[in-house]
């Protein structure tokens, strides 16, 4: 994210609003001036402090809502996938993960998929009120990894290709335990599956990514391929 996003420029605005006052609201003032200074003016400089606090408050409200907006665009790289072709309808699939928890590598995976495109399906853990107020992120576990066809027909009656992809570690079990406690579990939202698919050809390569407004999405990893997709 940009360092001079908007919210930090709002967030500034609340610190240069809350510092005077703060000081005008709580500070003693100090001023040994004329007697007709200090204390006729204390309550209405204290006025003004609080004032001012308020609406240092109200602007970090409006950072801290536009921040978590950003975040909802910020896409999360999730898999890495190149395929090689090795007859009609059957190409193999290189999938590379990013490491996993405590920075543990997860290294590459290939599968064999059959049909014109690929599937990647995932599990996501989305968050209720008040969690999702305070920033928690979504969560997700790779699911599934398998070959689709066209042609509605073939995808009933041809050779099917699916993997598993789950055990990456990223999601805990909170998505049985929603299912079978749901009752002590009410800021969990485990009921949310994501997919998205690409067509598959000799040395496509394609970026995975995960972001809390939709879950999973692909796009081209290179010129090559997004020129490819461009021809149809």
């Amino acid at each position: 994210m940009d360092a001079l996003s908007p919210y930090l420029w709002i967030a500034v605005i609340a610190i240069v609003l809350a510092l005077p006052g703060f000081g005008m609201a709580f500070g003693s003032g100090g001023y040994a001036g004329p007697a007709w200074h200090p204390r006729r003016l204390r309550p209405l400089r204290r006025l003004l402090g609080l004032a001012l606090l308020a609406l240092s408050l109200v602007a970090a409200l409006l950072a801290f809502t536009v921040h978590r907006y950003l975040q909802l665009f910020e896409d999360r790289q999730v898999a890495t996938i190149e395929f090689a072709q090795e007859g009609p309808q059957r190409f193999r699939a290189s999938v590379m993960l990013p490491p996993g928890p405590a920075g543990a590598p997860q290294g590459e995976r290939r599968f064999t998929l059959l049909g014109d495109a690929w599937q990647i399906d995932a599990r996501v853990l989305r968050w209720r009120l008040p969690a999702a107020l305070a920033g928690v992120p979504s969560l997700y576990r790779l699911d599934r990894i398998g070959g689709r066809y066209d042609d509605v027909e073939r995808e009933r009656t041809a050779p099917r290709s699916v993997y598993a992809l789950d055990g990456d570690g990223r999601l805990p079990d909170l998505w049985m335990l929603k299912r079978e406690f749901s009752r002590w579990l009410p800021y969990v939202d485990a009921e949310y599956g994501s997919a998205t698919f690409m067509p598959m050809f000799d040395g496509a390569r394609y970026l995975v990514l995960f972001n809390d407004r939709g879950g999973l999405l692909a796009k081209p990893a290179d010129a090559a391929t997004a020129a490819r997709l461009r021809q149809g």
